[in-house]
């Protein structure tokens, strides 16, 4: 039965987990320009902005970017994983700055970088590296992880060392900066956790020095650990979270994202308690959303791209309001999405994200206005089986918009409702004032425990979700 578990988790965690292995030239027949021509490659790409995303073109043809920062002074560097360049885009000029990275290594892949005082750190699985860029010298050194194929997914800088997730390795490497030397594995420790696992996920690290991290043993089930001063300590996740990927904590409270699921889940570490989470549902072709990676801003909400539904999301922790936004690109060769597989937040809030299979980067301007505002008449239902209750749904909008309701809960991983239903009666199709909608919940066959259930309101932009805890008696 082991070997089992692992062959189903070799053969299907990487294209779920880590969403595309990147490292083939990108060849597709995208339909995303304003005449829908047919394309016969990724050669042919246009900029498609709405209220609150603006794209930019890389200029290098098929570039395949993934891993994405922002360093100090505002500039936005990314990876062009099919031409192995250092890229940088300046956000006050409007330009591209393009850098070989190697003569030597000529096939480098990255999903992750940093950037670090004046240095630009970055992973390369394919040649198992560490990249830092050095870009007042414009110098690049490497450093080799010690094992072998590991597979680096996320780094991440803490307390003068740079912590790097091996997904493969199934350890985190900690790079001791005043001790690297180019070309060799010098300065750099490995520590495994103690626990049997197919797959690492993501890193993270709070106040106390602790490095947090997950941990996958799909479809079975999913971890959660944190390592400190040799000691490692070890969490079960709640059943359907199999798939941690994205991981990041403040103040005593660690929001975990599911990447084979439509999940994400908040552990509480004053009661060591979980509250889950669900997006959505999709607007594109996949039932399943997969939030991937996530991050903080400065206010304390939490930020994470949202794969398979393409969209850029923050989750409101002050209103516990979810808005999830619309990436405009949608290539319907990949299922109507642009594959948004990394993001960063620059000095203004603004998210910077990659668009892996269009060629582009794009930004979201957090700070816009929203079209509308929504609020339910109760965050909390506590009810009996096949019981009734009704709720009420506010939306006003701040002009005229168009807008549909929608649901969606944690009865099932992608967020399907099952044993339970919700009715409501259909807004009209465009307004301009206050609505106020009954919502009619009934509990048809849930076992007793506690549910979230997401309301969303769904514009051609945005959709924003409130979540309402349910409580089966």
């Amino acid at each position: 039965m082991v070997i089992t578990r692992r062959i189903l988790a070799m053969v299907f965690i990487i294209p779920i987990i880590f969403g595309l292995i990147i490292g083939t030239q990108l060849i597709d027949n995208s339909n995303n320009d304003p005449e829908k021509e047919v394309q016969d490659s990724c050669n042919l790409r246009y900029e498609n902005n709405n209220r609150y995303i603006k794209e930019y073109v890389i200029p290098s043809k098929c570039s395949a970017p993934v891993a994405i920062t922002i360093d100090s002074e505002g500039i936005v560097w990314f990876i062009e994983n099919n031409h192995s360049k250092i890229s940088s885009y300046n956000p006050e000029e409007d330009s591209f700055n393009e850098v070989i990275i190697s003569e030597v290594y000529s096939d480098i892949q990255s999903w992750s970088m940093i950037a670090v005082d004046d240095d630009i750190w970055f992973t390369d699985h394919r040649n198992n590296f560490i990249w830092r860029y050095m870009k007042s010298e414009n110098i690049f050194e490497h450093y080799i992880l010690p094992t072998e194929d590991a597979y680096p997914v996320q780094i991440i800088n803490f307390e003068d060392k740079i912590i790097v997730s091996e997904i493969f390795g199934k350890k985190i490497a900690i790079l001791d900066k005043n001790k690297l030397s180019s070309n060799t594995s010098n300065g750099i420790n490995e520590i495994t956790p103690e626990i049997d696992l197919e797959v690492l996920g993501g890193i993270a690290t709070d106040n106390e020095g602790r490095i947090w991290f997950t941990m996958l043993t799909w479809p079975i089930e999913g971890h959660l650990g944190n390592y400190k001063d040799g000691k490692f300590t070890s969490y079960k996740l709640p059943e359907g979270i199999s798939s941690p990927v994205g991981i990041a904590i403040k103040d005593n409270k660690i929001w975990i994202n599911d990447h084979g699921s439509s999940q994400f889940v908040l552990f509480n570490l004053e009661n060591n308690t979980y509250t889950k989470f669900v997006t959505s549902a999709s607007k594109s072709d996949f039932t399943t959303t997969l939030p991937y990676w996530n991050k903080f801003d400065k206010d304390g909400n939490i930020w994470m791209n949202i794969h398979q539904s393409n969209t850029i999301a923050k989750f409101d922790t002050t209103n516990q309001i979810l808005i999830e936004y619309e990436i405009p690109t949608k290539n319907f060769d990949w299922g109507g999405i642009s594959n948004p597989l990394q993001f960063d937040i620059d000095n203004q809030g603004n998210i910077w994200f990659t668009e892996w299979t269009e060629n582009k980067i794009a930004v979201l301007d957090a700070q816009k206005a929203l079209e509308f505002t929504i609020e339910t008449s109760t965050r909390e239902i506590n009810m009996n089986k096949n019981e009734l209750k009704e709720i009420t749904l506010i939306i006003e909008p701040k002009d005229r918009i168009m807008a549909n309701i929608k649901s969606s809960g944690t009865f099932t991983i992608n967020g399907l409702l099952e044993n339970v239903s919700i009715t409501f009666e259909q807004i009209d199709s465009e307004f301009d004032t206050i609505q106020e909608i009954p919502i009619l919940i009934k509990a048809e066959n849930l076992e007793v425990g506690t549910y979230t259930i997401m309301i969303s309101v769904e514009s051609q932009e945005i959709t924003q979700s409130i979540p309402i805890r349910l409580i089966i008696k």
